[in-house]
């Protein structure tokens, strides 16, 4: 093409405001730039911060764009979410789920379509389906226990949901093996509340109030620490204490995980444990596009992320001599 030839084209796709046709382009290419983002709910604050992570490192590194599927929990939404996205072209999606391995996920593993798992550890029964990124779950619940510890707190209670969920089960052995390495032969306290069915993260301030609840009616003294599965649960247990007149932390410290946006802006300000959210959405986005364009081509690896402590006002902190 001429030079003359160019620039009339170029003027005329600026008097026309012409828009290329990504159908098109996705059909001469056989590659659409987008990637399926896959989570259990948008309503966690810590997935909504992920996703945030992701979709500006994915647009500003990699010109991706990313299309995001709530599935609430439900394995049948997962296999649709990932069936659609297939069919549009669509060849990689990073999976937020509780059981990595269920079949779906081999289906379409299977059919080409690569994926990488965020926050579920690999069990030293199972092999990798997929590349895996997440916080060390276990040194995560170790962490938490130990600063307690440290602070001269002994009756701790570890507070959860009930259900069988690989990166919750870590954080809770963490916690009782600190324990058990200081001594407390009961490795501490793991209070669980009934599993709700179909429970959204938005009901999760709730269940902490049933968990406060439960505590203050046991008729027992209450523990000297409380440490939540996430800081929304840790803030529905400290917003019913406080209403019920119990002082955090002079009368009981209460602590949280994943260290959210507005832990820091109630009062007392949370205690928590921070998670690396854009050093593993850099490294989800790096392994997953990779082999979406054939860079990488080895087994699935896992890679383990190391918890920070972010130590607030929700805590007794030890007074030094």
């Amino acid at each position: 093409m001429t030079e003359e030839t160019r620039s009339k084209v170029l003027q005329a796709v600026k008097e026309l405001n012409y828009l290329p046709n990504k159908s098109a382009q996705q059909l001469k290419s056989g590659r659409v730039k987008m990637i399926g983002v896959l989570i259990p709910s948008i309503m966690n604050p810590n997935l909504a911060t992920l996703v945030n992570a992701l979709e500006k490192q994915a647009k500003d590194q990699y010109g991706y764009q990313i299309i995001l599927g709530n599935t609430n929990r439900q394995e049948r939404e997962e296999a649709w979410f990932l069936a659609d996205m297939r069919a549009s072209g669509i060849k990689g999606a990073i999976i937020v789920s509780a059981q990595p391995n269920r079949p779906h996920f081999k289906d379409m593993l299977d059919a080409g379509m690569q994926l990488i798992s965020y926050d579920a550890e690999k069990s030293e029964q199972e092999d990798l389906l997929m590349d895996s990124v997440s916080l060390d779950n276990f040194k995560t619940g170790y962490t938490a226990a130990d600063f307690l510890l440290h602070q001269g707190l002994r009756d701790i209670v570890f507070a959860s949901i009930q259900g069988d969920i690989a990166s919750r089960n870590a954080k809770i052995s963490g916690f009782k093996y600190a324990l058990e390495q200081a001594g407390i032969e009961s490795g501490g306290r793991v209070l669980c509340c009934a599993e709700v069915p179909f429970y959204g993260d938005s009901d999760l301030p709730l269940v902490g109030k049933q968990t406060a609840q439960r505590l203050l009616e046991s008729g027992k003294r209450l523990p000297e620490a409380i440490v939540g599965i996430n800081d929304v649960m840790a803030l529905g247990i400290m917003s019913y204490l406080q209403k019920n007149g119990i002082r955090v932390p002079d009368d009981i410290s209460v602590m949280g995980i994943d260290n959210i946006f507005f832990s820091s802006l109630i009062s007392p300000s949370l205690t928590t444990i921070d998670s690396p959210i854009d050093e593993m959405a850099s490294v989800l986005l790096k392994r997953l596009i990779s082999r979406i364009e054939g860079r990488i081509s080895s087994e699935p690896q896992e890679f383990l992320f190391n918890p920070r402590l972010v130590c607030r006002d929700s805590v007794r902190l030890r007074r030094m001599q």
